[in-house]
């Protein structure tokens, strides 16, 4: 390496300061370090992430997915099924504190107007209206609306076609014996009800 002239008179002096490289060749070792550091550590640099650890991020990822979507499937079933259980029951004890409110006898019909579907009607005591075969579609007042079970829910009245509840709340069936058992289910999951003469509604599962 040739040295200026001031670079000689300096060293000559007896200055201890080694001296400096040209620009090229300081940026070309450089240059060579990076890339020979990159080659070793497969390049990677402090702000990325390599292949790897992006198959195993997107692995962890799967798994967990794999485990949380059945539980969620399994605890969505097992809400709409507690859900239609409670919304039958709700029906039920309505109907009881209209009848004993108004002393007025009212029935839970089933299957009304259509297959699902749970109403509370008012009875007038004149059998043309009560019993008319197209007394689930009328609206009188004192009704109640048509109770829509959640999605894939279903019940079983165990035969009965409905639940009279008089004045007095005291409660008997109609093709059935009470204490009356409604099984609601969901798929393979089940919830029963079981509702006593004087209106107290029980849950438990099916045997």
């Amino acid at each position: 390496m040739r040295l200026s002239f001031f670079e000689t008179n300096r060293y000559a002096s007896g200055a201890t300061e080694p001296p400096q490289l040209p620009l090229r060749q300081t940026l070309t070792a450089n240059l060579g370090g990076w890339i020979r550091s990159c080659y070793l550590q497969g390049v990677r640099t402090e702000r990325g992430f390599t292949l790897v650890e992006m198959l195993i991020v997107v692995g962890m990822i799967g798994i967990v997915t794999a485990i949380s979507v059945p539980v969620f499937i399994e605890s969505n079933a097992r809400s709409r099924l507690w859900t239609g259980s409670e919304q039958i029951g709700a029906t039920i004890r309505q109907a009881r504190l209209r009848a004993i409110s108004s002393n007025t006898n009212h029935r839970v019909v089933f299957d009304c107007p259509t297959a699902g579907v749970i109403r509370s009607l008012i009875m007038t005591g004149d059998p043309a209206v009560d019993d008319a075969a197209d007394r689930c579609t009328q609206t009188l007042d004192g009704d109640s609306g048509t109770i829509n079970l959640p999605f894939d829910v279903a019940f079983d009245s165990d035969s009965a076609a409905f639940l009279e509840v008089s004045g007095r709340g005291i409660f008997t069936a109609s093709g059935a014996a009470i204490p009356l058992t409604i099984d609601v289910t969901q798929g393979t999951a089940s919830r029963r009800l079981t509702v006593s003469a004087t209106g107290q509604i029980t849950f438990g599962n099916v045997e």
